[in-house]
Parts: structure tokens; C-alpha cells; sequence
């Protein structure tokens, strides 16, 4: 199943990117000789009215091959045709187009996910970081529910996120209606501007300390090569105790990590009904400015507690649209996130994946159930762009840099020139790729 996911996933992925590149060149008169899925030999070719269609060997890309004079004699009579002889703009709409359909893709599947109907959380208060919602003066209790933020009635938490962002943008004085577990209805008043102000308006209940979800005590995730992973620690391990302390509560567990560079730390876990006292030191991290202490584990969900609170909501067709531009604009910010959060090392190269991350993620998604998939296949449409858009030369947005570069000089890049950029990028995407198989082999 993972390897038909795999091939699933890259098959239609590939073939929307390169099917924007092939359509823009054909609309500006480009020539294509070639629209070929997967690279090396040819497994297939057909010779179509106006260009060849191929399946090559190895499926991890593709790619449309256009009439160029660089690469070879072209008759005078086809010259016109030729891709480099199209003016800068147009070379830049066509480099742009192939992540261009990828994000359209992944709107028109999340729009039709929306009408058939979408898991939807509940605006249900599922936990609380007592110390973050101390910090930002937050008093609402887990449990609660969510009935209204400035008057507006919510019926999902992805509703009432996005009030609540949109309230602190405006004012940063929040007015919420809520009920507790007692039935009782509450209206309370929250002032956020100064988180507005230290986190420049992008402030969500989660950057808060209030979340839709329940954190529990068993490890979901280790990062490869991290203290956790060194000191022997397992995915699916419980802690139960740490320095002594009892407790199932991840809030605690983290803050005592965070409060603990370089520092030794007694975990007792319990693995397949054994307990284990395990010994670990958390390395030292600079965060936002502040010194902590990082093991490199991530903390299992309340898997009862989601589907208790979740429902299937059904939009309309003109809802529908606003869904499916707001999600397709989320994933965008949130793989942007990612990747400034590794840039600036607060998060790990270590979590970036490759072909068997992808085949493994897929095939979870695949087991799911159609929906599931499909909706994977949006968010990885959404990657694909977000990385093709990067100004990496030989990616999308290197191309789109050169030729930008071509508009305002008002002459093309010696080929020269293209050609050493172009080998410099294919060195650095060359490492990235041994990266993410690297860590694809680490997991395995």
C-alpha cells in the first residue's frame, strides 16, 4: 500500500505541476516537444499531435521540455516558438505556473471536500497551559465551551481561532461568551495586547496556552539523533514520574525539560507494562531569546477525546469557496513556518522527510479512507509549491529570480552565467535530497 500511496501521491502531483507549465507555454505559443512523468529511460511514449507524452523509470518528478535555441538549432521558421525568445514576463508566468496549479489543485480539492463535508472540532477548551495562560492573563477553564467571540456565534474551533485572531488584530481586547461543564454561561473580557504586541498580531488561543486538544503523558515522536533518542527513550513510552515527580500531565513534563539545560533528568517510564528509570540531560537551545532545555519528543493526542469533539460539518457553495482558500492559505503559512523555523535552527533539519516519508504518510492516509487521502494529497500539493517557489536555482523560483533579473537589465542572463548558477543550485538540491533520504533512513 505504501509504495501504490507513493506512486499515487507523486503520479498526480507531478502531473498537475508540469501540466502548468505545459499549458501556460502552449497559451504564450511555446513549442513543447515533451511532457514526460519520472526521469531516466522511457517506459512509455506516445507521440501526441503537437508534442511526445512519457512515463520515464524513476518516479520522482517530471518535467516539460520546450523549444529552446540554448540547447539546440532551431529552424528559422519555429524560431518565434522558442522559449527563450518569449519576453521576461512571459518566462516568469511560466515558471510560476507549475506551483501556480499546485495551490489551485489543492483549493478545488479542499472546495469539494467542504461540500461533501469536513471533520470539524468543536470549540470545546480541551486543555490549558496554566503557566503560558498565567503569563498572558488567559481565565478560561478546560472543558469550556466556546459560544461566542464580539457577539459572533461559533460552531467550530477553527471558527472561533479565527474571530479570535481577527478581535486581537482590531483592538487586542477580546469579549467571550463560554460554558462550562456545570451548564453555567460566563462573558469575559480578555485583554491580549501585549502578546498582540509581542508576537506582531499573529496571535492565536494556541499561541496562548489554550488548545482544542489533550496532551498526553506517551511519546509520539522522537527526533533522530536527539538526547531522547540517544538515551534510549521509544516511541510509545509513558512517563509516568519525572524526578520523582508523578504525574501525567505533559505541561509539567515539558516545563521541567524547558527548565533544565544541560542538566540531568530522571525519567520513569513505562514500556509494555515495565517500568523503566531512564536518565537523560536536555541538550541547550536558544528559543525567541530565551534559554531552554530540549529532549526532542512530542507528546501523543487524546485520540478519544478528538473524536468525541469532532463532527462532520457540510458548507455550502458559496461557503465552500472561503473554506477552500482559507485552508489552502493556512498549509502555505504553516510549510513557510517550518522552514523559517529551520533556517533559523529552532526546529531540526532532522524532521524534513523524503520518498519513504512520503510513501509511509501516504499509506496511513490511504488506510484512512478516500476523504483522508485526498485531503493528503492537497497538503502535499501545497508543499510542493511552497518548495518549487523557493529562489533556489534550477527550482521554479529560481527561474523566476533569473528571469525577473532579465526584466529589469532588459537583456537575458549570459547563458554562461545561467549555466554556473543552475550547478551551484543542482550541488545544494542535491544535498538537500541525500538529506531527506538520509533522515528517511534514520526512521526506518
Amino acid at each position: 500500500m505504501a509504495i501504490i500511496a507513493f506512486l499515487v501521491t507523486i503520479g498526480v502531483l507531478v502531473i498537475v505541476h508540469e501540466f502548468g507549465h505545459y499549458f501556460v507555454a502552449r497559451l504564450f505559443g511555446v513549442k513543447v516537444l515533451t511532457f514526460a512523468i519520472g526521469f531516466g529511460p522511457k517506459l512509455l511514449t506516445v507521440k501526441g499531435k503537437h508534442n511526445d507524452w512519457s512515463i520515464g523509470c524513476i518516479p520522482l518528478g517530471g518535467y516539460v521540455r520546450m523549444l529552446d535555441e540554448r540547447e539546440s538549432d532551431v529552424p528559422v521558421e519555429l524560431q518565434s516558438q522558442a522559449f527563450n525568445n518569449k519576453p521576461p514576463y512571459q518566462k516568469i508566468l511560466i515558471a510560476g505556473a507549475g506551483p501556480l496549479f499546485n495551490f489551485i489543485f489543492a483549493v478545488l480539492v479542499y472546495y469539494i471536500l467542504a461540500i461533501y463535508g469536513v471533520s470539524a472540532l468543536k470549540p470545546v477548551i480541551a486543555s490549558v497551559n496554566p503557566k503560558l495562560a498565567v503569563i498572558n492573563k488567559i481565565e478560561l477553564p478546560a472543558n469550556a465551551i466556546i459560544n461566542s467571540i464580539n457577539g459572533k456565534k461559533v460552531l467550530t474551533w477553527y471558527d472561533a481561532d479565527t474571530l479570535f485572531n481577527q478581535a486581537i488584530k482590531k483592538s487586542g481586547v477580546v469579549n467571550l461568551d463560554y460554558t462550562e461543564s456545570t451548564n453555567k454561561t460566563y462573558s469575559v473580557t480578555l485583554d491580549i495586547i501585549k502578546a498582540k504586541q509581542h508576537f506582531n498580531n499573529n496571535v492565536y488561543f494556541e499561541t496562548l496556552g489554550v488548545y482544542p486538544f489533550s496532551y498526553l503523558s506517551k511519546i509520539a515522536y522522537i527526533e533522530p539523533k536527539s538526547k531522547a533518542e540517544q538515551a534510549g527513550l521509544r516511541v510509545n513510552d509513558e512517563i509516568i514520574a519525572i524526578n520523582g515527580l508523578k504525574t501525567h500531565n505533559w505541561f509539567i513534563i515539558s516545563e521541567i525539560i524547558k527548565n533544565s539545560p544541560q542538566k540531568n533528568i530522571d525519567l520513569l517510564i513505562l514500556r509494555n507494562n515495565v517500568e523503566h528509570l531512564i536518565k537523560v540531560r536536555p541538550e541547550f537551545i536558544n528559543y525567541d531569546g530565551e534559554d531552554i532545555g530540549k529532549l526532542g519528543i512530542m507528546p501523543s493526542l487524546d485520540e478519544n477525546q478528538i473524536e468525541k469533539n469532532s463532527f462532520i460539518k457540510k458548507y455550502g457553495y458559496i461557503d465552500s469557496i472561503n473554506y477552500a482558500f482559507q485552508s489552502c492559505y493556512s498549509n502555505i503559512v504553516l510549510n513557510l513556518s517550518v522552514l523559517k523555523s529551520m533556517v533559523e535552527g529552532k526546529m531540526s533539519v532532522k524532521n524534513l522527510g523524503g520518498p519513504i516519508a512520503i510513501a509511509t504518510a501516504g499509506s496511513k492516509a490511504m488506510h484512512d479512507g478516500f476523504k483522508r487521502f485526498v485531503d493528503f494529497l492537497a497538503l502535499m500539493s501545497i508543499g510542493l509549491g511552497v518548495m518549487n517557489l523557493l529562489p533556489i536555482p534550477v527550482l521554479d523560483g529560481g527561474h523566476v529570480v533569473i528571469y525577473a533579473v532579465e526584466w529589469i537589465i532588459g537583456r537575458e542572463v549570459p547563458h554562461n552565467v545561467q549555466m554556473l548558477i543552475f550547478k551551484v543550485g543542482f550541488i545544494l538540491i542535491l544535498g538537500i535530497s541525500a538529506l531527506v533520504i538520509f533522515n528517511d533512513i534514520l526512521r526506518l
